[in-house]
Formats: C-alpha cells, sequence, structure tokens
C-alpha cells in the first residue's frame, strides 16, 4: 500500500477529528469554569489550548501541502511540530487539575491518531529523500 496515501487519509481524518476535539476541549474548559470557580489554572489550561490549535493546524497544513507536493521539509516539519501538540494533548490528559472521563477518551483518541500519524510520516518521507533516476 502506498504511505503517501495512507499518509494524507490520516491527516484528513484528524483534521475534522481534531476540529471535534478543540470544540469539545473549549465546551468542557467552559463547563470547569463555571462549576469549579476556584479553579487555579484556568487561564493556563486555555492558553494550552489555544497553543496546540494554532500548532495542529500549522502542522496538518503542512503536512497535507507537503505530501501532495512529494517534498520532505514540509513533511519533517510538520513531524517536529507534532511533538508540542502531543505535549499539549497529554497535558490535558494527565497533567490538568480536574480532567473529566470524556476528556481521557477524547485525548487517548487524539494522541493514538498523532502516533500513527508519526509513524506514517516517517515512513512517508522515506521515497521522497532518494535521488530521481533520469533515463
Amino acid at each position: 500500500m502506498n504511505t503517501s496515501l495512507t499518509f494524507e487519509v490520516l491527516l484528513y481524518l484528524n483534521s475534522y477529528y481534531f476540529g471535534l476535539f478543540a470544540v469539545c476541549e473549549i465546551g468542557m474548559n467552559v463547563v470547569k469554569y463555571m462549576n469549579f470557580p476556584d479553579l487555579k489554572h484556568f487561564s493556563t489550561d486555555f492558553g494550552i489550548l489555544m497553543a496546540v490549535c494554532v500548532i495542529e493546524l500549522f502542522r496538518v497544513i503542512l503536512a497535507r501541502k507537503g505530501n501532495l507536493t512529494e517534498r520532505k521539509w514540509p513533511v519533517l516539519v510538520a513531524i517536529f511540530l507534532t511533538i508540542p501538540s502531543l505535549a499539549g494533548v497529554l497535558y490535558f490528559m494527565i497533567w490538568q487539575s480536574h480532567a473529566l472521563r470524556f476528556e481521557y477518551i477524547i485525548c487517548g483518541i487524539q494522541v493514538g491518531l498523532q502516533f500513527v500519524e508519526i509513524v506514517t510520516g516517517i515512513l512517508c518521507l522515506l521515497p521522497f529523500c532518494k535521488t530521481p533516476e533520469y533515463y
């Protein structure tokens, strides 16, 4: 199977899933802020969420553009941008002060998608890096 196609399908799936993830996280943060008025880290949580949204947006755009044009640098930068995005999702899953059960589920799915995207992105880079043969 073509790894470029697999990578593109995963990026397409993640672009829609991350939109759902971001909307759910924003909604849950608003609900937690209303129900737990003594939250000390609300601004930190919201700032990390906005940073993860921006990073993930640029990551998906770079990866799709690099994959479609078969250029290695945009895909490589997108793979490296997965690290801060993954750290932000793990923050919501592990280190957040009040994490809901639904957050564990959606963060686990997002971590799984990002891990599979890293693996397929690296496999997708291999054909891009070989030298062209001229006949």
